[in-house]
């Protein structure tokens, strides 16, 4: 099994400090992941908002990200696609390919923020046909130069995209999925790796997801060890257990809020808030906090349940502070994550195969020396 780390920041500058220590904490996060042994680190898109918007440009944090590394994978969850142009999209993720040695894995979605729509001028109601189109032009632009293309809302004559990404065909594309049965569904026709959220349902309602995932990949031929499926997760590890929950309860609360606010500001009702209780959460294995045996228990019920292949867990999130991140990330590292791992599984491309990429290259981070382990 993988583990991820999974950067989606709620900024409290009460709590964070300065836009700029906070940048820095999230990167230092990141960075210290690959020594502590995690196989990816996740960023994800959002604009104009505490919630999320502190990534609105995904390349630009693991571009940093890669010149601080030398072996971590650097994923996104997701790139929103419709929201940007799709030749602007390849040029800039071929871009960061290329830069870290390869290590790119690409993950799209067409986000759940209407307020990003309304203020970048994209109609919500194509946002899903935008999506399709955008990954269709997005794969012709890494494997054809030039190619051309008709569709629903962009057309391109001849048209060649440089850099080419550095693995081949392409890096491997994930599918962000978390209720919409089609969306399933898609992803296993097309080849995609499956990325989901675990604590907005209840795990025998995502396991039927799932299941649908994979059976449209087995109707399209795709061997089923070529599929992976990895789920977000939010981490509180502590060796006081008592403590995780008490402290993990009020970050998932703050954590609520804002992404209320955030929908609010698009016109779109608060999710439900309610009775919010962390011990219910914990035992429907939606969300991980407590001492590592209890934070190993939520996992592997979730492995089972799911068939899960990796967990990309969030640590600093809804106001937890820095260095209690920090000790979190550590501990989960130290004491919960060798109880699941094994050897790497290789990357696969949506044909099945792995990505390749030229013999000799490095990533930037390599070339730097020093500091950096692999």
């Amino acid at each position: 099994m993988q583990f991820g780390i999974f950067s989606l920041p709620t900024f409290f500058p009460e709590i964070d400090g300065t836009i700029t220590e906070f940048y820095q904490h999230i990167l230092q996060l990141l960075e210290d992941s690959e020594r502590l042994g995690f196989d990816t680190a996740w960023v994800n898109e959002h604009h104009f908002h505490a919630y999320g918007g502190m990534i609105p440009a995904p390349p630009v944090l693991l571009a940093a990200l890669a010149a601080r590394t030398t072996r971590i994978r650097l994923g996104t969850s997701v790139a929103l696609l419709p929201l940007q142009h799709p030749l602007a999209t390849a040029e800039a993720y071929a871009m960061l390919d290329q830069i870290s040695g390869g290590r790119l894995e690409f993950g799209i979605g067409r986000g759940f923020m209407r307020y990003d729509y309304q203020t970048l001028g994209v109609p919500w109601a194509e946002g899903q046909d935008r999506a399709v189109e955008c990954i269709e032009i997005i794969r012709k632009a890494w494997r054809e130069r030039p190619f051309s293309h008709r569709g629903g809302h962009y057309e391109f004559d001849q048209v060649s995209v440089w850099p080419p990404p550095l693995q081949t065909p392409h890096p491997p594309i994930w599918l962000a999925a978390t209720s919409t049965p089609e969306s399933f569904s898609w992803a296993g026709r097309e080849g995609f790796q499956l990325l989901t959220v675990i604590y907005l349902l209840t795990v025998d309602e995502l396991a039927a997801l799932i299941e649908r995932y994979r059976e449209a990949a087995a109707a399209a031929g795709r061997p089923p060890e070529s599929l992976r499926i990895s789920t977000h997760l939010q981490v509180y590890c502590c060796e006081d257990g008592d403590a995780a929950r008490r402290e993990g309860e009020q970050a998932i609360r703050r954590y609520l809020d804002q992404i209320n606010e955030a929908r609010m500001q698009g016109g779109v009702p608060p999710l439900p808030i309610g009775e919010l209780s962390v011990d219910r959460l914990v035992a429907e294995g939606r969300v991980a906090m407590g001492t590592p045996d209890e934070c190993a228990d939520v996992v592997e019920r979730a492995r089972q349940a799911l068939g899960l292949t990796g967990v990309d867990c969030t640590f600093y999130f809804g106001g937890i502070d820095y260095p209690k991140a920090h000790a979190s990330l550590e501990l989960f590292a130290r004491e919960v994550m060798p109880r699941f791992q094994r050897a790497p599984r290789v990357a696969t491309r949506d044909d099945g195969a792995a990505p390749t990429a030229p013999a000799g290259q490095r990533a930037l981070g390599a070339e730097r020396g020093g500091k950096h382990t692999v």
